[in-house]
């Protein structure tokens, strides 16, 4: 065999086991964006959760502020019935505050209600960060194994590209270029022996005289028909 075609067969073999394992490398990519989804939506729970929590807090902080005013306010007014000279003065005072008991009441009431929603609002905040615990206590093992598969075939990937390296320093460089151009078509492999009169790869009947040269000279040539680089067997 040609040396230019042994070397060249040889690049081939290379690629196409690097080809294998890049399909496998490319196959982990589902199965991590559907870890990473799984995970998202937990947190992205966890995240609304969290926000109901705090808006349902800061109404609580708000009412409560609300009513220590308004207690205040009660004082005040309980203060100056005592010290009232008039009737007018009197009947006022205990309006002010008869109003500011009511408007106390009515606050009380809401934060009844609002302590009921942040209670429960905390439980589904509580409930969605055990969810989230437990999707990632449950996917440390398989991130892990994807992990540990997606080192080993970089490492494998490694290694088949330095051998592929070896190999193309034996093949001419235009020959080499021809090559790379086609495979970079995304054709696992670009050189095929030919098949009794025909190409390899898509069968096409290559003329007499043009397989005879091939024979003779053991030259490489390019398929008319499906663009492969095409040697004669033997």
């Amino acid at each position: 065999m040609d040396q230019d075609l042994a070397a060249l067969l040889a690049v081939q073999t290379e690629d196409v086991a690097i080809h294998g394992l890049e399909t496998r490398l490319a196959a982990l990519e589902p199965r991590i964006r559907e870890l990473d989804t799984r995970r998202q939506k937990a947190l992205d729970a966890v995240a609304r959760a969290t926000t109901a929590a705090q808006a349902e807090e800061k109404k609580q902080a708000y009412v409560r502020e609300k009513i220590a005013e308004h207690k205040l306010l009660i004082d005040r007014n309980q203060a100056q019935m005592d010290a009232v000279k008039t009737m007018k003065q009197a009947t006022a005072a205990v309006a002010q505050m008869e109003q500011a008991k009511r408007i106390v009441a009515t606050e009380e009431s809401d934060l009844l209600a609002i302590n009921r929603r942040l209670e429960d609002a905390r439980g589904v905040l509580h409930g969605c960060e055990r969810d989230l615990a437990a999707i990632e206590a449950e996917q440390e093992a398989a991130r892990g194994e994807v992990a540990a598969e997606r080192a080993t075939l970089d490492g494998e990937i490694a290694v088949l590209r330095g051998k592929r390296d070896a190999a193309a320093t034996g093949v001419p460089a235009a020959l080499l270029a021809r090559y790379d151009k086609i495979r970079g078509k995304r054709r696992v492999e670009a050189v095929f022996a030919m098949s009794g009169m025909a190409c390899g790869n898509c069968d096409t009947n290559i003329p007499m005289q043009r397989r005879h040269v091939m024979s003779a000279s053991g030259a490489i040539e390019l398929c008319e028909a499906c663009g492969v680089l095409m040697y004669f067997p033997g």
